[in-house]
């Protein structure tokens, strides 16, 4: 963002907190929203109101964007921006169907999307889905990447072994962080353990890691028990810990973190291992070259080879282990809240202009 003050117009924004106080609130739209408000009352020239939209205001921005539920008002008196972190049900309709009200509401929310003056997004795999899905101008998207939770780190081996201890965890463990959605493919990644030693276990954390009676948990339980690997799955579902120190010492204790996604938005898993030291494999797909670059091991998305890739990583020898850390954590390091909120703060600017 340009710093000269005389060149810039001043920016009131009514930011849109809710997030902050629902269900997403510890999600990851919860976390984008609570950071990026964080950098940007930082900003000169930029007053941020969170409460309640006032005459001054010159640029609401939501932070959030629901495919299936009217999250966006159609009517605007104010220039409009709105996050879409990604589109991934309409790329996968089979497997996310949403019915009638659902469909409805799919075409509002792209009525509503015309009228906005800017949509950003976290990555260019995104935008390109969101053009292509919901037939935004190309000009109107503007590509802002996310950071890793500032919470993350490496922790040393005492603190990483106290926390093992208290979730119970296995000694060597692979790690996966997150969701249960297919996009996820988790069940490739709980069939990969069979074709590891029998003292490799997986560790899956995650709120939804818990019993229910949806597709999605269904697809787990069976694939555990197809490969027989239920003593070697551990599920997380809760971390009582507010500034995440536990969360830390579970990327840090891992032999690595494993994002075995069809399809992601962006990725913050990724960066969050990175900057806990823990090497990474992934796919080759979508937003995930973005965030890996050349810093993770990539991989084909079946079990076979998800187990492989896990096998390199145990065999690498530690001084090769080091400079592959090393590197990711120094490519981790380039992405901050900071330069995402003045990004966004760009766009804001150049709506105004």
């Amino acid at each position: 963002m340009n710093k000269n003050k005389k060149n810039q117009q001043t920016i009131n924004v009514w930011l849109d907190a809710a997030p902050l106080s629902n269900d997403n609130k510890d999600r990851g739209i919860g976390m984008y929203t609570r950071c990026l408000i964080n950098e940007l009352e930082k900003i000169p020239n930029l007053t941020l109101e969170k409460k309640y939209h006032r005459s001054t205001t010159n640029i609401i921005h939501y932070p959030y964007f629901d495919l299936f539920f009217p999250t966006l008002p159609i009517l605007k008196k104010t220039n409009t921006v709105v996050t879409i972190h990604d589109v991934i049900p309409l790329l996968f309709p089979e497997k996310y169907p949403v019915g009638i009200k659902g469909n409805l509401a799919l075409h509002k929310q792209k009525l509503s999307l015309s009228a906005v003056k800017a949509v950003i997004t976290d990555s260019w795999s995104s935008k390109k889905d969101i053009s292509k899905f919901l037939g935004v101008n190309n000009n109107k998207i503007h590509v802002v990447h996310l950071a890793p939770n500032p919470d993350i780190k490496k922790f040393p081996a005492n603190l990483i072994k106290k926390v093992i201890e208290k979730y119970h965890l296995p000694k060597n463990y692979v790690l996966y962080v997150g969701d249960i959605n297919y996009n996820k493919n988790l069940p490739a990644l709980i069939k990969a353990i069979k074709y590891l030693p029998e003292q490799i276990s997986l560790v899956l954390v995650g709120k939804n890691f818990k019993q229910q009676d949806i597709p999605e948990w269904h697809w787990i339980a069976t694939q555990m028990s197809m490969s027989n690997v239920v003593d070697r799955i551990t599920f997380i579902d809760s971390i009582n810990n507010k500034s995440n120190l536990d969360l830390s010492a579970i990327y840090s204790g891992a032999i690595c973190y494993v994002q075995p996604s069809f399809y992601e938005g962006f990725g913050l898993p990724v960066l969050e291992a990175m900057r806990a030291l823990t090497p990474v494999v992934t796919g080759d797909n979508s937003s995930l070259k973005e965030v890996g670059s050349n810093k993770v091991l990539y991989t084909e998305l079946d079990a076979e080879n998800i187990a492989q890739a896990i096998q390199q990583v145990i065999s690498w020898p530690d001084e090769k282990r080091a400079e592959v850390i090393s590197q990711a954590l120094a490519w981790s390091q380039t992405f901050s809240w900071q330069k995402t909120a003045l990004e966004t703060a760009e766009v804001y600017q150049k709506i105004l202009s």
